[in-house]
């Protein structure tokens, strides 16, 4: 699924993101609510974390196309939790919210568990293939399938 250019014309490139920056992706398993995800090819295309719903699509900046949300699931979890899932809270800057990650080598060095992260809305998204999506304008990498 996904826009088409007229023949014989580029599709424009509407990205706030640069491509290099898009192999700096973190993957992230779940994000907090009140994030907002791009949805469409403008960078003002946003939707809140809470807003989708399986079948709804997601914008990838790594391919230019829509990619529709296969399955969702969401819990409130603490940052204890969280931990016990085998997850790792990243506060995004200014408090808009949090990523949770499955490593933590991807942040470095190892941060402590913070203790401002009280139980909190986290949602879990499949897409129908592998996409580097747009979360509160920082790529992140989301795995298709159920693992």
């Amino acid at each position: 699924m996904g826009f088409l250019p007229p023949q014989g014309t580029a599709a424009p490139e509407t990205s706030a993101l640069h491509p290099h920056d898009t192999a700096q992706a973190v993957e992230v398993t779940m994000f907090s609510q009140g994030l907002s995800i791009r949805v469409g090819r403008d960078p003002d295309d946003l939707c809140r974390i809470e807003d989708l719903s399986i079948g709804d699509p997601i914008w990838d900046i790594a391919t230019h196309r829509l990619v529709d949300v296969e399955a969702m699931g969401c819990a409130t979890l603490d940052a204890a939790q969280l931990a016990e899932l085998g997850l790792r809270p990243m506060a995004l800057a200014q408090g808009a919210g949090w990523f949770a990650l499955t490593s933590a080598r991807l942040i470095a060095p190892v941060p402590r568990l913070p203790t401002d992260l009280g139980p909190t809305v986290f949602f879990r998204i499949w897409p129908d293939s592998r996409v580097v999506a747009e979360v509160e304008g920082r790529p992140i990498l989301l795995r298709h399938g159920f693992a």
